[in-house]
Parts: C-alpha cells; structure tokens; sequence
C-alpha cells in the first residue's frame, strides 16, 4: 500500500505537537513547581489536593482564632494584675487611716481612695479590638458606668462566656467577664441573740438566702455552736439534697465581751465560695465568695430561752465598695478591721481570675502547638501529592527534547526539503 507524503507530513506534524506539548508542560511544572496542573492529570490525586488545601485553610482559620484569644486574655490579664495592685494600694490607705481622728487626713485619704476608684473603673472598662473585655458577651458597650443618687457602679455586661472554635470540635472559653472579676464578692450579716449560759456544744442554725450573679438564690445553712464561755464558731452547709451549687469555707470564732455582750473579735478560716453549677460554661455564674460579719449578732441571757439566729446576704462589687470607704473616710469614720478583710478578699478574687486568663492563655498556647505541627504534617502531605521532583522533571525535558532534535533530523531526511523550510 503506498502512502502518500501528504500522510507522512500529517503524522510528523502531529507527533511534533505532541512532542512540544509535553515539553510545555515539563517547563511548566518546573516553573511552578506543581506536579498536577489541572485536574485531568490526576484525578485522585488533584481531589486529594483540594482536600488538603481545604484542612489547610480551617488550620489557619484556627490559629488566627488562637492568636486573637491570646491577645485579648493577655491583656485581661494585665488589667486584672492592675485592679489587684489598686486594691493593695487601697490596703497601705486604709492602714494609714486607721487610728487617725483628724478629718483633714482622713479626707485627704478619702481622695486617694478616690483616684484608686476612679482609675479602677477605667481599667475594667479597657477595650481590645474595640470590644470592651469585661463586658461578657456584651462587648458594644461600656460594662462600669456610674449611676444615681448617690452614686453607685452599675454592671452592665453579663455573665456569658466567649469561645473561640480552636480545632475540629473543640471551643476555647478566651474571656473574663467583669461580674466574676468584680462582682463576686459578698457578705453575710449575722443576727440574733445567743444564750450566754447555754451550754458548750448548743447549736443553733437558720438559713439564709444566697443569690448569685445570674439572679439565682441558693439556700445556706448557717450554724452557730458554743465553743467556750464566750465564743461560738460559725460553720455554712448546703441543706439536704441541694444540686445546684456547691460550698466550700466559711468557718469562723466569734467572740463576745462577757459584759456588753457585743462582739470582740472575729476569727475567720477560709472565705465561704458558693460556686453555682451550670451545663455549660456559658450557662455558668461565677463563684461568689463571701466574708461573715458579726452585724448585729450579740451574746446575752435569754432567759433561758433558746438562742435566736438569723442572716441576709449582699453582693458587693469591688467599686462599689470603694465608693463606701471613700464616703466612710470623708464623713470622718475610720476603717474598720472588717474593711480591711473584705478589701483583702476582693483582691484575692481579682487575682483568682488572673490567674484563670492565664490558665486559659496556656490552654490556647497549648492548642496553637498542636496546629503548628498539625499544619506541618498537612504541608508534608500537600507536598508528597503536588510538588515536582527537579532532577526527574529534568531528565524528562532533555529527553523529550532530544526525541524532538532526533524526529526532526529524521524528517530532514524524509519529507521534502520544501516542507522542512515551511517548518523552519
């Protein structure tokens, strides 16, 4: 069969096109260093890509996450670190003032209260990334601000809890919010009248009524038992069957003078901390800590009557009970040493949630270590699916173009000279 030199021009011109073809591509996977151009070079392969670019991309978005958590809790944590140091500050005024009856003095440490004060509602209502940090979920507006007659600090923010996605399924809580840094704190007055000729070991006990930072009230068992001539202990229990709370602390020795009847000397263990329990740490009040104040509680003869107790509880925000101290102070009333515990309690819970930004920062620097190495592996991965190998890209590209030169100096031979110079 003969074949005619329009057939044989055909064929030549078509391996020379596929030849430059795959020289083409060779030039450039080498320029972009891709071994799968589109997705027909590879279909596995090109699928296999996409996903891990995807893994990538939610790797990054979880980091970016991580890295803003960070931020914003390491700047909790300092604001917090400042409010302690104030109430420190606070502690050395009130020791200065106590024992002094001038009214000059006393009001000139009135005005250092007073810049603390002022100063500490600035700290909490600090902004990063224009959103209030102690604001809870209510980030738009300012948590502290100042109110009435007289004035008061009101908290405007809530309890809620934000969280960042950190990983596939796993939230990080990356906030403090001011109710659990300045406003869990309250007091418990105790009241009545216990029998001075009871006998040691006589109990008496009454519940008070507790609410937390969410507006739930909780009931606590208050007992009082006779220790001595003189002196009862207080202990605080939760009654029977209670599941929404738990109580820890709260033991004290009150003594009284065995004239007047009044209170001496109160001698306190470890704060009384309701912590309320919650599904969820965005459901959850923050624990309420709280000190026990003799108030008008009082030892005397009863007529052999039974011994009478009762309590009433009150939250306490930190600024408020500046503002308390500095009116004390101004009105020439000296601190008292009830003042200066419960100031020393406020400062202890600031630093517990300074503590807690801390724990959450490391929580987050712990996960930001697991994505760090997560995307390396996905980047090992990527590459094993998509980058070249240059020394056997290379060899292929003198391969091919040696084929190409040795198909063109067959065609020299072949096809006629005229074709050859169309070529060229």
């Amino acid at each position: 069969m003969r074949i005619s030199d329009n057939s044989i021009v055909a064929d030549f011109l078509a391996s020379l096109n596929q030849s430059r073809a795959r020289i083409n591509r060779l030039n450039r996977q080498l320029s972009t260093q891709k071994r799968i151009l589109r997705v027909s070079d590879d279909p596995g392969g090109a699928s296999a890509i996409l996903r891990l670019n995807s893994d990538l991309q939610r790797v990054a978005s979880y980091k970016e996450a991580v890295s803003g958590g960070k931020s914003g809790l390491k700047m909790t944590a300092d604001s917090l670190g400042r409010v302690a140091d104030l109430l420190q500050e606070v502690k050395g005024v009130l020791t200065g003032a106590t024992g002094s009856a001038d009214p000059s003095l006393l009001n000139k440490f009135a005005d250092q209260v007073d810049q603390f004060l002022n100063l500490g509602v600035e700290i909490a209502n600090t902004q990063f990334d224009r959103k209030y940090i102690f604001g809870g979920t209510n980030t738009t507006t300012p948590p502290f601000v100042r109110t009435g007659t007289p004035a008061q600090v009101q908290y405007q923010g809530d309890a809620g809890a934000i969280s960042y996605q950190v990983g596939d399924g796993v939230s990080q809580v990356v906030n403090v919010n001011g109710l659990a840094a300045f406003g869990s704190v309250g007091e418990i007055s105790l009241n009545g009248m216990l029998d001075r000729n009871a006998a040691v070991n006589t109990m008496v006990s009454n519940t008070v009524q507790v609410t937390d930072g969410l507006g739930v009230s909780h009931d606590v068992l208050i007992t009082m038992r006779k220790a001595d001539a003189n002196s009862w202990v207080m202990s605080a229990a939760l009654p029977p069957g209670s599941t929404g709370a738990t109580l820890s602390g709260g033991t004290a020795t009150v003594s009284f003078d065995p004239v007047t009847g009044k209170p001496t000397e109160t001698l306190r263990g470890a704060p009384l901390v309701l912590t309320p329990l919650a599904t969820s740490p965005a459901q959850a009040a923050p624990a309420l800590t709280m000190m026990v104040r003799a108030g008008t509680l009082a030892e005397g003869v009863t007529g052999g009557g039974p011994s009478t107790l009762s309590a009433t509880h009150e939250n306490v925000s930190v600024f408020n009970k500046l503002l308390e101290l500095r009116d004390a102070l101004r009105s020439g009333n000296q601190p008292t040493a009830d003042d200066m515990a419960f100031i020393g309690i406020m400062q202890d819970v600031v630093m517990r949630e300074e503590a807690r930004a801390g724990s959450l920062s490391e929580s987050l620097t712990t996960a930001d270590t697991y994505l760090t190495a997560h995307k390396e592996h996905l980047l090992d991965l990527l590459g094993d699916k998509q980058d070249i190998d240059l020394a056997e890209i290379g060899m292929k590209l003198s391969q091919e173009q040696v084929m190409l030169d040795a198909a063109l100096s067959a065609a020299a031979r072949v096809i006629p000279r005229s074709l050859l110079d169309f070529l060229k």
